[in-house]
């Protein structure tokens, strides 16, 4: 394993290589809208999004510290920088909910600042793992683990609601698909609640792997949007939907094609599970020192043009797909 894990690591790094976008990233809104019932979804990054109906907001947790690759192996200290989360990441006071689907560290090592900062009023909602992690630095009372109230296979979870019980989330059951040749790095759970914050990257462990599903209501508790997230391509049948009664089709699915090609049909099995009407690549910049200002590359090691190709196919007729732009915001209209 310890010959595997330095040739993964030397691959990686020779492969510093990361792809030219072949495509340019939309900056164009799905549709343009000032009605507060469309459904806004703006990009920070990775796996970040702030997902957002009128002055209803949920956070995907978001990261813009992004270290050097060289400065993100074991033992290299690791810490989240404050000047650049308060740079780039937007104030949203009214948020109560962020989403965490993974707690390595590109996930997990700025949620600290940003619930102290720019969204001071969320609650945290995660793996045990991302719990026991995060309760170094923020108030237990305002993490939640969903392990134990996840959808599993067709079996639903449990839906948990905001204040004003007009925004829910189910947490899925989901996985993280290897990283290089089928080797997965900072694998593995946290225990216990931690006294202080991992020192550097592998101390992140990736914990139990969620997909979420979200749901804005309308005054009478219908449906207005629901969009599904996820921040790990995962090998079905993790991830997929559980059996609802409602049978509401998704109007947003968010994808993530980093490491795609380590797990077998993905993205297909998503795209026809949700069968959405619109695709979001979340997760697909190198995220390496990259410059949140500047022009990006695809992610290392993963074939833009499979993806994509793959997403076409297995897309319905009437589905749409964006490759979004750093910070752009995407807007779509209710249906009913």
């Amino acid at each position: 394993m310890t010959y595997r894990l330095l040739f993964a690591l030397l691959a990686i790094s020779l492969t510093a290589c990361s792809s030219t976008l072949k495509r340019t990233p939309s900056t164009n809104t799905a549709a343009t809208l000032n009605s507060e019932q469309a459904l806004r979804i703006q990009y920070l990054g990775v796996g970040g999004h702030i997902i957002s109906v009128g002055e209803r907001h949920v956070i995907a947790a978001p990261s813009f510290t992004n270290p050097h690759f060289l400065l993100s192996g074991p033992f290299m200290p690791l810490s989240s920088d404050h000047d650049k989360v308060d740079r780039y990441m937007p104030k949203v006071p009214n948020a109560e909910m962020l989403l965490v689907g993974h707690a390595h560290y590109d996930h997990l090592l700025d949620v600290p600042r940003v619930a102290t900062q720019q969204a001071p009023n969320v609650r945290i909602y995660g793996s045990q793992t991302t719990v026991n992690t995060l309760s170094a630095a923020l108030d237990p009372d305002r993490l939640v683990a969903m392990n134990t109230i996840m959808a599993s296979g067709s079996t639903p979870g449990q839906w948990l609601y905001n204040q004003q019980r007009d925004v829910r989330i189910m947490a899925i059951e989901s996985g993280h698909a290897p990283h290089i040749a089928g080797i997965k790095f900072m694998s593995g759970t946290v225990p216990k609640p931690l006294s202080d914050l991992p020192w550097h990257s592998f101390g992140w462990k990736e914990g139990q792997t969620l997909a979420f599903l979200i749901d804005f209501l309308d005054a009478s508790g219908n449906i207005q949007h629901r969009v599904y997230y996820q921040d790990a391509a995962s090998q079905a049948p993790l991830g997929l939907l559980p059996q609802l009664a409602d049978n509401k089709r998704v109007d947003v699915a968010i994808l993530c094609p980093a490491s795609f090609s380590q797990v077998e049909d993905y993205p297909e099995a998503i795209v026809r599970d949700t069968g959405a009407r619109h695709f979001i690549l979340g997760h697909w910049e190198d995220f390496f020192a990259n410059d949140l200002e500047g022009e990006q590359r695809f992610v290392r090691l993963t074939d833009e043009d499979e993806f994509i190709q793959r997403l076409e196919q297995s897309m319905p007729d009437d589905s749409r797909w964006v490759l979004p732009a750093l910070f752009t915001t995407y807007t779509f209209e209710p249906t009913s």
